[in-house]
């Protein structure tokens, strides 16, 4: 093989797969809206939603949204302001670093 043709198979085998990067876009996404309705004072009411929720689809929106509605569940807890700043933006940058899409490590 050519030089060129090798070089070109090493560099896609280093590339992310589009689905981390959608993942990657989707949990950026969900951050952003996160924070705009924060930003209105409506966590509260998205909070109280979820709440109101039969059991069943409230664990559901637990499971598929879960570093959000964990954030929004401290949010809106009576804890300290600084305590709830401090683990919200702790959530969503672990969230946001961990979704960060990386090349495959190897060659299947």
């Amino acid at each position: 093989m050519s030089k060129s043709s090798t070089g070109n198979a090493t560099h896609e085998a280093r590339r992310a797969p589009a689905s981390s990067t959608g993942w990657f876009v989707w949990m950026t996404g969900l951050w952003v809206v996160f924070f705009v309705l924060l930003s209105q004072g409506q966590l509260d009411d998205l909070a109280a939603w979820i709440r109101d929720l039969p059991l069943v689809l409230e664990i559901l929106v637990w499971i598929a949204f879960f570093p959000q509605v964990l954030a929004t569940a401290v949010w809106t807890s009576d804890w300290s302001e600084a305590l709830r700043t401090t683990l919200v933006i702790l959530f969503a940058a672990v969230w946001t670093i961990v979704s960060i899409p990386r090349p495959r490590s190897g060659r299947r």
